[in-house]
């Protein structure tokens, strides 16, 4: 997906339940940067900037080509130029606890299908 980011404005692009692989690409000129808190983000922009502050966020740049990411939780972008980026998240990753015994795939359970299916209620 292509999202047209404004200058020195965040944006959630999502918010993930447990860790998802995402790819990013920045187009432009422009750095951005990614994070989980949209005040931190935006505390280091414009007026609000101190001298010599340090970033908050992880940074890209155009060059850095596509980068790929481990997140989890909400995703915030905010760029210091406008632009387009490119955000793909191609896989969800699942966590499987070994330390509560043997686990077969079949006993992992999608999130979807606990909240939203319930023909997988057992009693």
């Amino acid at each position: 997906m292509i999202i047209p980011l404004a200058a020195n404005l965040p944006v959630n692009v999502g918010s993930y339940n447990g860790v998802v692989t995402i790819n990013v690409r920045q187009f432009g000129a422009g750095n951005l940067r990614l994070g989980t808190d949209r005040e931190a983000l935006l505390q280091n922009i414009g007026a609000n900037a101190a001298p010599g502050a340090i970033l908050d966020g992880i940074p890209q740049a155009a060059a850095d080509g596509v980068k790929q990411y481990f997140w989890s939780g909400d995703l915030w972008l905010i760029s210091d130029v406008a632009g387009p980026v490119m955000l793909l998240a191609p896989a969800q990753n699942f966590f499987l606890d070994r330390s509560v015994g043997v686990r077969k795939p079949a006993d992992v359970v999608q999130p979807s299908e606990i909240e939203g299916n319930l023909s997988t209620y057992e009693q």
